[in-house]
């Protein structure tokens, strides 16, 4: 199935994970990469993860990937918190600061689980968790990239896909996987974020699924984990429905490493992105029933013969 946005797509229907707070809302932190849960503080006041990204060391906390980075960025925010004038903050040296027993009243709940920060909004109803990593961006500036993408699917033309423009060149279908290997092979040493135009021509290549599914070679090849942190990223950055199929990819990736929470956050965010997504509904039926560990390494080694028919 190729992602085609709808023709009454906006970037509002980009899946959010941004409460409407309480003035003011609230953020709790835990430690849980041990059997026993440490709170380790809380905020008052704008601490949804687009607000902490803008500060270096919100942005530090909600990358963490060991514990001991996680407490002390965690540490260092409420100092911060405090002489930013953003609301009140609460160390555990000053005990519990609510009327309540626990974090049922936070909008804000981030927790370490000894691989990856997870944020889960609004304990007061079933709440949804999701990597920190991949919580899209603000939708002004999705809005950006949604028109670049629109003038991508306005002037390609899908019926000639796999045909040259000229002789000797690539076909438009190779020509979109060569670009995603080419980022993949940056992956490791890029210090920048991608550019809105970039993002664009990456989101787009994916959207042809021969495209998509022959980047999942990458998975069995000495770059999947820079191919894992570029599917990352244009889940964050990539607006809906192009954002399925990164998801789709992170989440197979996952799969193949066994981490199952990670691949169950990414197929949640493929299906809420693009409704329907056969990718990742056939990843989803496979993690309920139970995923053959032979399967997902065999359709990786299929999927190097895909490179071929580009």
């Amino acid at each position: 199935m190729r992602t085609c946005r709808p023709a009454d797509a906006t970037a509002a229907d980009h899946a959010t994970l941004t409460p409407t707070p309480r003035d003011p809302a609230i953020a709790d932190f835990y430690d849980q990469h041990s059997t026993e849960s440490r709170w380790l503080g809380a905020v008052q006041g704008h601490a949804d993860p687009g607000s902490l990204r803008t500060i270096d060391i919100g942005r530090k906390m909600l990358e963490a990937n060991d514990p001991d980075t996680f407490a002390s960025a965690v540490a260092d925010l409420l100092d911060v918190w405090a002489d930013r004038d953003d609301g009140l903050s609460h160390p555990p040296s000053d005990g519990w600061p609510w009327p309540w027993p626990d974090s049922r009243h936070a909008d804000w709940v981030y927790t370490f689980d000894g691989h990856r920060v997870w944020v889960v909004t609004d304990r007061t109803t079933v709440g949804t968790a999701t990597p920190t990593a991949l919580i899209p961006d603000p939708e002004d500036v999705l809005a950006r990239r949604v028109e670049l993408l629109d003038d991508l699917h306005r002037r390609t033309d899908p019926t000639a896909e796999d045909h040259p423009n000229a002789p000797g060149q690539p076909s438009p279908r190779r020509s979109r996987f060569d670009l995603l290997h080419e980022h993949v092979l940056r992956a490791g040493d890029r210090t920048q974020p991608l550019t809105d135009r970039e993002i664009a021509h990456l989101a787009f290549a994916l959207t042809n699924p021969l495209v998509r599914d022959a980047c999942l070679s990458f998975a069995i090849s000495e770059h999947a984990h820079h191919a894992e942190a570029l599917w990352t990223e244009l889940i964050r950055t990539s607006p809906a429905p192009e954002r399925a199929e990164p998801a789709a990819l992170l989440a197979a990736y996952a799969c193949l490493r066994g981490d199952l929470d990670l691949a169950a956050a990414a197929i949640g965010h493929a299906e809420r992105s693009h409704p329907g997504h056969r990718l990742s509904e056939l990843l989803g039926t496979a993690l309920r029933n139970g995923i053959d560990p032979q399967a997902l390494p065999e359709l990786a080694r299929h999927s190097r013969k895909l490179i071929t028919q580009l």
